[in-house]
């Protein structure tokens, strides 16, 4: 027992240290229940994560029957059929688009990864000056350092910033507040256009990828393009031998109503990141997938990619990846995010839209942001001082309702916003208790604030 650590005290470092947290000992579908027996709604499936429901056995088992087999091996010297077959389901599911699969513990990782692999590529070609990755502004892809720098939230970015080696960014594709001054319907997707002229300042032979997320997680919380914003992206990233990868972290494994995302968006990535879902909310799991292209230019050459973690392609997290990939396939649940998404996405308008501080609702299958304004005309944030996304949050939790939220989606200086994303099993009966326990929470909180501005 460590120097002043009393038996029976917190030895866990939190996110808030001066929070009370509740414990959580079971879960039930959609559902949680601390020890004290009160129950709440996971309204957000964890960080949009947990998408199969929770206390599934079948998900269970298959953990305890891999672990029975073998646990461990080192990827480096060894396969497992555990580790072959997880591969062979993920490239499956794009039909083959994707050809070669990297496991390893999570979407930073992920992120990580994907970006060594680009680099990776371009040396196996003998273009050893490109190396530089541009991204989008309010995008995240990660903690770790390198997708911390990659990620372009300014909330997250900020304490770290001096320890960063920044690459570029270009604006959002964030219809909403456009950073342009534009409306979807006339513009001439300068967002899109922008990733050109960063490629041809930065130098299109230094320039080894563009990472992005189809449809933005809590940076923008759900926030997407215009349909052919991605097809114009594809087109500059070939024009200027770019690698283009997606982060479908938050999106892949049907989160959008589809598979992966960028079904949406009529492309093909070169390479693909995954995580969250992947494992269905049962054990740190995530992938890179990448194309034949990528696959073909290292084997033709050196055949060597030595970049990884202890744990990547564990053959417990590849049992879990593939019972997850089966139980979506058996009880049809990416077809059903897609129908309980259209519910979800309805109902919050109907009930939400005419609330003061609710300035849009956006999103696709079940993964609906809300955010939250001052004026509802000028589009004006809320001061970032109130704290406005973290008060709802916390009065929604207390009646009985686990909501995510975020900030700073005004250029990381303001902005409030939550997301909805429940797990695929979800009813319209339970999408009715969410939006009615939120918005007593909203409401609550619009009445305090009225209250304090005072007349």
């Amino acid at each position: 027992m460590g120097r002043g650590q009393r038996a029976g005290s917190d030895a866990v470092l939190r996110v808030d240290s001066r929070r009370h947290y509740r414990s959580i000992v079971r879960g039930e579908g959609i559902y949680l229940y601390d020890s004290e027996g009160n129950r709440y709604i996971d309204a957000s499936g964890g960080p949009i994560l947990c998408n199969l429901g929770h206390g599934i056995a079948e998900m269970a088992e298959a953990l305890a029957e891999q672990a029975k087999k073998i646990a461990f091996v080192y990827r480096s010297d060894f396969t497992t059929p555990a580790l072959e077959e997880a591969a062979r389901k993920i490239c499956e599911l794009t039909g083959f688009a994707m050809k070669k699969v990297f496991l390893v513990s999570g979407g930073s990782e992920a992120n990580e990864i994907a970006v060594k692999i680009a680099r990776r590529f371009h040396l196996e070609r003998g273009e050893g000056s490109k190396y530089k990755v541009i991204s989008r502004w309010l995008s995240y892809h990660g903690m770790t350092q390198g997708a911390l720098a990659w990620s372009g939230m300014p909330t997250r970015r900020r304490d770290y910033v001096p320890m960063l080696k920044d690459d570029a960014h270009i604006p959002p594709a964030y219809c909403y507040r456009c950073w342009f001054g534009l409306e979807p319907s006339r513009c001439d997707l300068q967002c899109a256009r922008a990733l050109e002229h960063e490629i041809l300042c930065q130098g299109p032979e230094n320039v080894a990828a563009f990472i992005a997320e189809p449809i933005s997680g809590m940076s923008l919380c759900g926030a997407h393009p215009r349909a052919d914003y991605f097809r114009l992206v594809r087109e500059i990233c070939d024009e200027h031998g770019v690698l283009l990868v997606l982060d479908e972290v938050m999106t892949g494994f049907g989160r959008t109503g589809k598979w992966f995302a960028y079904e949406h968006f009529g492309i093909i990535p070169d390479i693909l990141t995954l995580g969250k879902g992947l494992g269905g909310g049962y054990f740190p799991v995530g992938a890179v997938a990448i194309s034949e292209k990528v696959a073909k230019a290292i084997e033709d050459g050196t055949g060597i990619f030595s970049p990884g973690y202890s744990w990547a392609g564990n053959p417990l997290g590849a049992a879990v990846i593939s019972r997850a990939i089966d139980y979506l396939k058996e009880k049809g649940l990416v077809e059903r995010a897609q129908k309980m998404g259209r519910y979800l996405g309805a109902r919050l308008k109907e009930e939400l839209s005419p609330h003061p501080t609710v300035g849009d609702i956006r999103g696709l299958g079940l993964m609906w942001g809300v955010e939250f304004v001052k004026d509802k005309v000028t589009k004006e944030p809320l001061d970032p001082k109130l704290k406005f996304h973290q008060r709802v949050a916390h009065r929604a939790l207390d009646m009985g309702l686990f909501i995510e939220s975020s900030g700073g989606c005004e250029r990381g200086k303001a902005g409030d916003m939550v997301m909805f994303g429940p797990p695929f099993i979800v009813t319209e009966d339970e999408i009715d208790q969410m939006i009615e326990l939120f918005e007593r929470a909203l409401t609550h909180e619009e009445e305090m604030l009225t209250a304090q501005e005072g007349p």
